[in-house]
């Protein structure tokens, strides 16, 4: 009998440190299962009160998330599609509203949907050699969405930046991700867990009311509702048309998009 996979999302505690850990082979890709596992333990570790901290992190090597899983969205019916980056950004929103500390363990590339979940942390530590930070859409024909341009640019240094990464589609390294400010520490990847855990657990011992609040205040911006809506409305009308359509298959068949002029 053949040894069950192992499940997409997982979570262990590790003391007060509630710890969520991807494993979807080979690159972690966010379908909607994998979507609904990681946002319902989300949820599960804000919810309870012996989690004084969460630690996310990725059970392979050189990923930490390559984002939503396209050939997935693909195969679903064109007016389903849109329920991905609804789920992704749920998540997202999950990380953003617990009210406990949030470190990313950023033990690889973090692209596309990778780096959205990323941007709900609120510390981030990543893998020197592998690390990678991309909000790259536009080399799909789609959009970040005001909602995640408008975290980039608050969490980045330089505007400068903001405009390669989303307009250009730029992918940083770790090194230009931390001179960016868009992460907080590097580490060499066998270390990335660990150094992220050490952190929790340290953001662990929190006053968590006061934290909380501090949280919430400074992460309201990001969860109004009004912008929400806008955004997915964004995505999904880009999402229909041709751009993304070509977008996708040219990523699917490995191939240059070709815009139409």
């Amino acid at each position: 009998m053949r040894n069950a996979a192992p499940p997409a999302v997982a979570a262990r505690d590790e003391g007060a440190v509630r710890v969520i850990t991807l494993g979807r082979p080979p690159g972690n890709a966010l379908g909607l299962d994998a979507l609904a596992s990681l946002r319902s333990e989300i949820e599960r570790a804000a919810g309870d009160p012996r989690v004084r901290a969460v630690m996310l992190e990725s059970g392979l090597p050189r990923y930490f998330s390559s984002g939503l899983d396209l050939r997935e969205i693909m195969s679903l019916p064109e007016t389903k599609r849109p329920q991905a980056f609804e789920s992704l950004l749920g998540c997202y929103r999950a990380l953003l509203s617990a009210p406990q500390p949030v470190v990313g363990a950023l033990g690889g590339a973090a692209i596309l949907g990778g780096w959205i979940v990323a941007m709900g942390c609120d510390w981030r530590v990543m893998a020197e050699e592998s690390g990678k930070a991309a909000l790259s859409e536009i080399r799909l024909g789609l959009t970040p969405t005001p909602a995640l341009v408008a975290r980039l640019a608050a969490l980045c240094l330089d505007a400068r930046v903001v405009k390669e990464m989303v307009l250009r589609g730029k992918t940083l390294r770790a090194k230009e991700a931390l001179a960016a400010g868009l992460i907080d520490e590097i580490a060499p990847e066998a270390e990335v867990s660990r150094r992220a855990l050490t952190l929790a657990k340290r953001l662990a011992k929190s006053p968590p009311g006061a934290f909380a609040a501090l949280k919430k205040g400074l992460n309201a911006p990001f969860l109004d509702e009004d912008l929400r809506r806008r955004s997915m409305a964004e995505f999904s009308a880009l999402l229909a048309g041709a751009e993304a359509r070509e977008g996708l298959a040219a990523m699917r068949d490995k191939r240059r998009p070709r815009w139409e002029a």
